[in-house]
C-alpha cells in the first residue's frame, strides 16, 4: 500500500485529465441537466487504516468553556498567572488542561456531507444526449459509468462536484484511493495503480474552479484515470465534515483492481 501526500507520482493523473478552466462562461451551470437522486447508490465505504490516519489529521477540535464558547489560546503571561493562582502543581495539569487533552485524544465526530455530481457533454452524444445532475446523500456513494455512458460514441465529457455544505477551501482536502490498473495506450501509461493514495487537493480545487475534470472515453481512458474513491474532508465547528465518491464501470472489470483493499 502506497500513500502520496502530494501529487508526486501522479503524472499519469495529469496526463489524462485536463482542467477546463479556460472557459469564460459557466458551462456546467448553463447546460440543461436531468436530475437523479442517487440514494440507491449510497454505500458505507470503509476507509483503510493508513488513509484514515491521514484524514483524521484534518480534525480541529474546539475546546469549550462552561459558556460553550471556543477557548482562545492562552498567552505565556496568562498561563503563568493561571499557574500562580492554581498553586505549585509539580507538573500536574489543571482540570481544564486535562479536559482539553482528553478532547484532543477522542476520535473526531463525523459530519457526513451530501453533494452533487454534474456530468456534462463536451462531445455531443457521448452521454447519450443527456447531461446529469446526480444528487448524492450525506456520506456519499458510488457512480457506475454504465448507467450514464452508453459507449455508442467516443468523445469528451466533464465531471464536476458541488458540495451541499460549507467547505472552507483552504482547509478542504481531497484524497484519492486509486483502483485502476496501469496500462499502456499509445505508448503512454494510463491509470494510477492499485490501492495507491494521493493527496490531490490542489489539482482538484483548480479543476473544480473551472468546468471540472475533462474526461475522454477513447480507449476507456476515463475509467482508468478515475477508477477508485475520492474522499472530501474539511474540519467544521469541531467536527470532521466528510464524504466520498467511488467511481467504477461494472462493464469493464478488467480495468479495475480487486475490490478488496488491504490495510
Amino acid at each position: 500500500m502506497i500513500f502520496r501526500r502530494s501529487l508526486l507520482g501522479s503524472a499519469i493523473f495529469f496526463s489524462a485529465i485536463i482542467c477546463g478552466a479556460c472557459h469564460k462562461h459557466d458551462l456546467i451551470a448553463d447546460a440543461p441537466k436531468k436530475s437523479m437522486d442517487m440514494k440507491e447508490f449510497e454505500e458505507d465505504k470503509p476507509v483503510p487504516t493508513t488513509l484514515w490516519k491521514v484524514i483524521e489529521s484534518n480534525y480541529k477540535p474546539l475546546a469549550l468553556d462552561p459558556a460553550g464558547q471556543a477557548v482562545k489560546e492562552s498567552t505565556k503571561d496568562e498561563k503563568s498567572e493561571e499557574k500562580t493562582k492554581k498553586g505549585k502543581s509539580e507538573g500536574k495539569k489543571t482540570g481544564q488542561e486535562e479536559e482539553d487533552m482528553e478532547l484532543m485524544k477522542k476520535r473526531p465526530p463525523l459530519d457526513p456531507m451530501s453533494f452533487h455530481v454534474f456530468l456534462v457533454e463536451k462531445t455531443s452524444g457521448v452521454l447519450g444526449g443527456e447531461n446529469w445532475d446526480l444528487k448524492f446523500p450525506p456520506g456519499g456513494g458510488y457512480l457506475d459509468y454504465r448507467y450514464f455512458l452508453p459507449e455508442s460514441k467516443t468523445g469528451t465529457f466533464y465531471l464536476k462536484i458541488k458540495y451541499d455544505q460549507d467547505m472552507d477551501p483552504k482547509d478542504t482536502r481531497i484524497y484519492y484511493l486509486s483502483n485502476g490498473r496501469v496500462r499502456q495506450i499509445d505508448n503512454r501509461p494510463v491509470g494510477n495503480g492499485c490501492s495507491r493514495y494521493f493527496d490531490i487537493s490542489d489539482f482538484w480545487k483548480k479543476a473544480m474552479n473551472g468546468d471540472g475534470l475533462e474526461l475522454n472515453t477513447s480507449g476507456s481512458r476515463h475509467i482508468s484515470v478515475t477508477a477508485g474513491t475520492f474522499y472530501f474532508v474539511a474540519p467544521y465547528r469541531g467536527k470532521l465534515r466528510i464524504s466520498h465518491l467511488t467511481i467504477k464501470d461494472t462493464r469493464h472489470h478488467d480495468l479495475a483492481c480487486d475490490d478488496e483493499v488491504s490495510e
